[in-house]
């Protein structure tokens, strides 16, 4: 069997309110080289059914098992996964629109030396019924490696815009799964250390802004970082404009 190009994982904990969209986001896409995996938390509301009504339509494989967390859900979907680049989308969130994969995929071709990179920022408000997409924001790699890349510094780095290698993932050994909401902030942190995150001015996920998300509780995740929250993110705004100037006149590669 050949090797798909992308393996995506998504993990569920009862996330019946969105899981549809997020589904039928990547069962959508134009091309099907791609891997889709679901790790279901033995959810007691109505993900299974969402799940098993598209199992016969594109899911690869469906697990059920009670975990220890969502980056061990992660970690699950992973080892099982066999695609050259890994990518996670929460069962909040959703893909941009049905050529994500494919533009992605005829950049990373033409560009095998990259094994990291950051698309477009994009999110939803469900409150105000409104999506707004910026430029990728731009992250030196010495940010991340100091443990800067939170927003009391340069601000976080957009899981749902990041995709990456499976050789990157395992040679960093996976998530830390001490960690319960910041795995990633770690997870880019190990990344770093041999590797550059690059820019691409394309779209990949969306991240979904609505009450109840797990993202809200700040307060938890800064705990994880031994870090306190910070009222005025002031280095933040620099990430913005530093972004700005790059994205206007630097060549940031992308497809017409």
């Amino acid at each position: 069997m050949e090797r798909p190009f992308f393996s995506i994982v998504t993990p569920v904990s009862n996330g019946e309110k969105y899981l549809e969209k997020t589904i039928t986001s990547i069962l959508n896409q134009s091309i099907n080289d791609y891997e889709y995996i679901i790790v279901d938390n033995k959810s007691n509301d109505n993900s299974r059914k969402i799940i098993e009504k598209y199992i016969s339509s594109g899911i690869t494989q469906f697990i059920s098992e009670k975990d220890n967390g969502m980056y061990d859900a992660l970690n699950k979907g992973f080892s099982r996964s066999s695609g050259k680049f890994f990518f996670w989308l929460n069962s909040d969130d959703y893909l941009k629109n049905n050529y994500v994969l494919e533009n992605i995929k005829k950049f990373l071709i033409k560009n095998q030396n990259i094994n990291w990179i950051n698309c477009k920022t994009s999110f939803k408000y469900e409150k105000f019924k409104i999506s707004v997409s910026f430029f990728p924001y731009i992250y030196p790699r010495k940010i991340i490696k100091k443990g800067l890349a939170h927003n009391c510094g340069w601000g976080f780095i957009q899981q749902e815009s990041t995709m990456f290698t499976s050789d990157l993932f395992n040679k960093v050994g996976g998530f830390d799964e001490k960690y319960k909401m910041a795995g990633d902030f770690y997870l880019w942190k190990k990344f770093a250390e041999s590797s550059k995150l690059h820019p691409l001015n394309l779209s990949l996920g969306v991240q979904r802004k609505w009450e109840g998300q797990m993202q809200k509780n700040l307060k938890f995740y800064y705990e994880e970082l031994n870090k306190r929250k910070c009222v005025i993110p002031i280095l933040k705004s620099f990430r913005l404009l530093f972004s700005l100037i790059y994205f206007l006149f630097s060549k940031i590669k992308k497809i017409l």
